[in-house]
Protein backbone atom coordinates (compact mmCIF):
# COMPACT_ATOMS: atom_id res chain seq x y z
CA UNK A 1 0.00 0.00 0.00
CA UNK A 2 1.34 3.43 -0.92
CA UNK A 3 1.85 5.69 2.08
CA UNK A 4 -1.05 8.07 2.72
CA UNK A 5 -0.67 9.25 6.30
CA UNK A 6 -0.04 12.87 5.46
CA UNK A 7 -1.95 14.53 2.66
CA UNK A 8 0.32 17.10 1.02
CA UNK A 9 0.25 19.04 -2.22
CA UNK A 10 3.23 17.25 -3.68
CA UNK A 11 2.94 16.39 -7.35
CA UNK A 12 4.75 13.61 -9.19
CA UNK A 13 5.14 13.77 -12.97
CA UNK A 14 5.75 10.57 -14.93
CA UNK A 15 6.69 11.81 -18.41
CA UNK A 16 9.39 10.23 -20.59
CA UNK A 17 10.33 13.26 -22.70
CA UNK A 18 12.87 15.18 -20.60
CA UNK A 19 12.24 18.60 -22.17
CA UNK A 20 8.49 18.25 -21.83
CA UNK A 21 8.79 16.98 -18.25
CA UNK A 22 11.15 19.78 -17.19
CA UNK A 23 8.87 22.42 -18.69
CA UNK A 24 5.92 21.10 -16.66
CA UNK A 25 8.02 20.87 -13.50
CA UNK A 26 9.30 24.43 -13.84
CA UNK A 27 5.79 25.77 -14.40
CA UNK A 28 4.32 23.92 -11.42
CA UNK A 29 7.17 24.96 -9.12
CA UNK A 30 6.78 28.55 -10.25
CA UNK A 31 3.17 28.29 -9.10
CA UNK A 32 4.20 27.07 -5.66
CA UNK A 33 3.81 23.30 -5.99
CA UNK A 34 6.41 20.86 -4.72
CA UNK A 35 7.08 18.73 -7.79
CA UNK A 36 9.12 15.62 -8.60
CA UNK A 37 9.70 14.26 -12.09
CA UNK A 38 10.42 10.71 -13.25
CA UNK A 39 10.87 9.33 -16.76
CA UNK A 40 9.46 5.82 -16.40
CA UNK A 41 6.80 3.76 -14.65
CA UNK A 42 9.35 1.84 -12.59
CA UNK A 43 10.83 5.09 -11.25
CA UNK A 44 7.32 6.27 -10.40
CA UNK A 45 6.63 3.05 -8.46
CA UNK A 46 9.85 3.53 -6.49
CA UNK A 47 9.08 7.16 -5.73
CA UNK A 48 5.48 6.71 -4.52
CA UNK A 49 6.55 3.78 -2.33
CA UNK A 50 8.44 6.18 -0.05
CA UNK A 51 6.85 9.62 -0.51
CA UNK A 52 3.23 10.79 -0.20
CA UNK A 53 1.85 12.62 -3.23
CA UNK A 54 -1.45 14.41 -3.69
CA UNK A 55 -1.48 14.19 -7.48
CA UNK A 56 0.19 12.21 -10.25
CA UNK A 57 0.53 13.47 -13.82
CA UNK A 58 0.99 10.39 -15.99
CA UNK A 59 1.95 10.16 -19.64
CA UNK A 60 0.01 7.43 -21.45
CA UNK A 61 3.11 6.50 -23.50
CA UNK A 62 5.78 5.67 -20.95
CA UNK A 63 8.77 3.69 -22.28
CA UNK A 64 8.51 0.70 -19.95
CA UNK A 65 4.78 0.42 -19.28
CA UNK A 66 1.48 1.76 -20.55
CA UNK A 67 0.29 4.67 -18.44
CA UNK A 68 -3.07 2.92 -17.93
CA UNK A 69 -1.40 0.14 -15.94
CA UNK A 70 0.44 2.64 -13.77
CA UNK A 71 -2.79 4.59 -13.21
CA UNK A 72 -4.66 1.44 -12.16
CA UNK A 73 -1.95 0.74 -9.61
CA UNK A 74 -2.02 4.27 -8.24
CA UNK A 75 -5.81 4.22 -8.01
CA UNK A 76 -5.85 0.85 -6.21
CA UNK A 77 -3.04 1.67 -3.79
CA UNK A 78 -3.36 5.36 -2.98
CA UNK A 79 -5.74 8.28 -2.60
CA UNK A 80 -3.88 10.59 -4.98
CA UNK A 81 -5.56 12.34 -7.90
CA UNK A 82 -4.48 11.22 -11.37
CA UNK A 83 -4.18 13.41 -14.47
CA UNK A 84 -3.52 11.52 -17.70
CA UNK A 85 -1.67 13.17 -20.59
CA UNK A 86 -2.84 11.86 -23.97
CA UNK A 87 -1.20 12.50 -27.31
CA UNK A 88 -4.04 13.65 -29.62
CA UNK A 89 -6.48 11.61 -27.57
CA UNK A 90 -9.28 9.63 -29.12
CA UNK A 91 -12.59 9.04 -27.37
CA UNK A 92 -11.56 5.42 -26.81
CA UNK A 93 -8.32 6.49 -25.10
CA UNK A 94 -10.23 8.82 -22.80
CA UNK A 95 -12.73 6.13 -21.87
CA UNK A 96 -9.92 3.64 -21.21
CA UNK A 97 -8.22 6.24 -19.00
CA UNK A 98 -11.32 6.92 -16.92
CA UNK A 99 -11.97 3.20 -16.53
CA UNK A 100 -8.43 2.78 -15.21
CA UNK A 101 -9.20 5.24 -12.42
CA UNK A 102 -7.93 8.48 -13.93
CA UNK A 103 -9.68 11.62 -12.62
CA UNK A 104 -9.07 13.80 -15.67
CA UNK A 105 -7.45 13.71 -19.11
CA UNK A 106 -5.53 16.43 -20.92
CA UNK A 107 -4.63 16.25 -24.61
CA UNK A 108 -1.10 17.00 -25.82
CA UNK A 109 -0.25 19.67 -26.84
CA UNK A 110 -1.79 21.80 -24.10
CA UNK A 111 -1.36 25.29 -22.76
CA UNK A 112 0.65 25.38 -19.53
CA UNK A 113 -1.81 27.86 -18.04
CA UNK A 114 -4.56 25.35 -18.69
CA UNK A 115 -2.48 22.67 -16.95
CA UNK A 116 -2.10 24.87 -13.87
CA UNK A 117 -5.86 25.53 -13.80
CA UNK A 118 -6.61 21.80 -14.04
CA UNK A 119 -4.05 20.83 -11.39
CA UNK A 120 -5.22 23.57 -9.01
CA UNK A 121 -8.83 22.47 -9.39
CA UNK A 122 -7.96 18.82 -8.78
CA UNK A 123 -5.97 19.64 -5.64
CA UNK A 124 -8.89 21.63 -4.23
CA UNK A 125 -11.05 18.54 -4.20
CA UNK A 126 -11.35 16.72 -0.88
CA UNK A 127 -9.09 13.66 -0.77
CA UNK A 128 -11.02 10.44 -0.36
CA UNK A 129 -8.87 9.47 2.62
CA UNK A 130 -10.29 12.41 4.59
CA UNK A 131 -13.95 11.77 3.81
CA UNK A 132 -14.15 8.99 6.37
CA UNK A 133 -13.59 11.52 9.14
CA UNK A 134 -15.99 14.24 7.98
CA UNK A 135 -19.32 13.37 9.57
CA UNK A 136 -18.94 9.75 8.58
CA UNK A 137 -17.78 8.17 11.82
CA UNK A 138 -21.17 6.59 12.42
CA UNK A 139 -21.28 4.73 9.11
CA UNK A 140 -19.13 1.89 7.85
CA UNK A 141 -19.77 2.43 4.12
CA UNK A 142 -19.66 5.68 2.16
CA UNK A 143 -20.98 6.38 -1.33
CA UNK A 144 -18.94 9.20 -2.85
CA UNK A 145 -21.02 11.02 -5.45
CA UNK A 146 -18.31 13.18 -7.01
CA UNK A 147 -16.02 10.19 -7.44
CA UNK A 148 -18.59 7.57 -8.48
CA UNK A 149 -16.95 5.42 -5.82
CA UNK A 150 -17.74 3.29 -2.79
CA UNK A 151 -15.59 3.59 0.33
CA UNK A 152 -15.59 0.29 2.23
CA UNK A 153 -15.20 -0.21 6.00
CA UNK A 154 -11.53 -1.07 5.52
CA UNK A 155 -11.11 2.22 3.59
CA UNK A 156 -10.76 0.59 0.21
CA UNK A 157 -12.05 2.80 -2.60
CA UNK A 158 -13.99 1.01 -5.34
CA UNK A 159 -14.62 2.83 -8.60
CA UNK A 160 -18.16 2.28 -9.87
CA UNK A 161 -19.78 2.30 -13.29
CA UNK A 162 -22.67 4.70 -13.83
CA UNK A 163 -25.26 1.94 -13.36
CA UNK A 164 -23.50 0.51 -10.29
CA UNK A 165 -23.48 3.97 -8.76
CA UNK A 166 -27.16 4.55 -9.61
CA UNK A 167 -28.08 1.17 -8.08
CA UNK A 168 -26.22 1.84 -4.83
CA UNK A 169 -27.54 5.39 -4.71
CA UNK A 170 -31.09 3.99 -4.70
CA UNK A 171 -30.25 1.59 -1.88
CA UNK A 172 -28.39 4.27 0.10
CA UNK A 173 -31.51 6.47 -0.01
CA UNK A 174 -33.41 3.75 1.86
CA UNK A 175 -30.83 1.94 4.03
CA UNK A 176 -32.01 -1.41 5.40
CA UNK A 177 -35.27 -1.08 3.43
CA UNK A 178 -36.27 -2.95 0.30
CA UNK A 179 -36.00 -1.06 -2.98
CA UNK A 180 -38.32 -2.78 -5.43
CA UNK A 181 -37.09 -4.48 -8.55
CA UNK A 182 -39.60 -2.46 -10.62
CA UNK A 183 -38.24 0.84 -9.30
CA UNK A 184 -34.64 -0.21 -10.00
CA UNK A 185 -35.48 -1.29 -13.55
CA UNK A 186 -36.91 2.17 -14.20
CA UNK A 187 -33.95 4.02 -12.66
CA UNK A 188 -31.39 1.91 -14.53
CA UNK A 189 -33.21 2.11 -17.86
CA UNK A 190 -33.85 -1.63 -18.13
CA UNK A 191 -36.98 -3.06 -19.73
CA UNK A 192 -39.63 -4.67 -17.52
CA UNK A 193 -39.12 -8.11 -19.02
CA UNK A 194 -36.91 -11.17 -18.67
CA UNK A 195 -34.01 -9.50 -20.45
CA UNK A 196 -34.19 -6.45 -18.18
CA UNK A 197 -34.35 -8.60 -15.05
CA UNK A 198 -31.32 -10.59 -16.19
CA UNK A 199 -29.42 -7.35 -16.78
CA UNK A 200 -30.27 -6.16 -13.26
CA UNK A 201 -29.22 -9.48 -11.73
CA UNK A 202 -25.95 -9.43 -13.69
CA UNK A 203 -25.22 -5.89 -12.49
CA UNK A 204 -25.82 -6.91 -8.86
CA UNK A 205 -23.61 -9.98 -9.24
CA UNK A 206 -20.73 -7.95 -10.74
CA UNK A 207 -21.05 -5.34 -8.00
CA UNK A 208 -21.04 -7.96 -5.25
CA UNK A 209 -17.98 -9.55 -6.85
CA UNK A 210 -16.25 -6.16 -7.00
CA UNK A 211 -16.90 -5.61 -3.30
CA UNK A 212 -16.02 -9.12 -2.15
CA UNK A 213 -14.55 -12.11 -4.06
CA UNK A 214 -16.76 -14.47 -2.04
CA UNK A 215 -19.87 -12.27 -2.61
CA UNK A 216 -20.19 -11.53 1.13
CA UNK A 217 -21.69 -8.02 0.97
CA UNK A 218 -24.50 -6.00 2.61
CA UNK A 219 -26.43 -6.10 -0.68
CA UNK A 220 -29.24 -8.55 -0.05
CA UNK A 221 -31.94 -9.94 -2.33
CA UNK A 222 -35.44 -9.69 -0.84
CA UNK A 223 -37.30 -12.81 -2.01
CA UNK A 224 -36.96 -11.73 -5.62
CA UNK A 225 -38.97 -8.55 -5.00
CA UNK A 226 -36.05 -6.18 -4.74
CA UNK A 227 -32.78 -5.41 -2.98
CA UNK A 228 -31.63 -3.76 0.22
CA UNK A 229 -28.36 -2.59 1.77
CA UNK A 230 -28.26 -3.95 5.31
CA UNK A 231 -25.33 -1.92 6.69
CA UNK A 232 -25.20 1.76 7.51
CA UNK A 233 -24.21 3.68 4.40
CA UNK A 234 -23.48 7.37 4.11
CA UNK A 235 -23.61 9.68 1.14
CA UNK A 236 -20.95 12.28 0.35
CA UNK A 237 -21.65 14.78 -2.41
Amino acid sequence: MIHSKNYTEKVIIAVHDVEHRDRIIDHLRFNGLETTGVGSAIDCYKEVATVDYALAIVDMNLPDQNGLILSKYLRSNSQMRILMLLDHASEEQRLDSYESGVDMCLSIPFNLSELIAVVTNMLKRIPVADIAFQGAKSVSWMLICEEWALLTPDRKTLKLTSKEFAFLNCLAAKPRNIVTRSFLLDILGYEHNECGNRSLESLVYRLRKKISPNLDTPIKTANGSGYSFLSAIGLHS
